[in-house]
């Protein structure tokens, strides 16, 4: 699961100059937007837009090898996440 955190994204734009097809930045302050649904194809492209990231602001949460995610706090208006396939 991509977990895109807006309040942590200072706008540095690794992330689009990485996985283009992926992310955007939005108009008003730069920050971070997912332009559509991550599929299995593009996990090597969020890999390395999540490891580009200065901020921290992307992150990949849960594991794909049957164990269970980490449990979840609350999760602010600002946050989206997004579960890999």
């Amino acid at each position: 699961m991509l977990v895109l955190d807006r309040a942590e994204c200072i706008g540095a734009g690794q992330c689009v100059l990485h996985a283009p097809e992926l992310f955007d930045q939005d108009d008003d302050a730069g920050l971070v937007v997912l332009r559509r649904d991550i599929a299995e194809r593009d996990l090597d492209a969020v890999r390395t837009a999540v490891e580009a990231c200065p901020s921290g602001a992307l992150r990949l949460a849960g594991r794909r090898d049957g164990g269970h995610p980490p449990a979840r706090t609350r999760r602010p208006e600002n946050r989206t996440e997004t579960e890999d396939p």
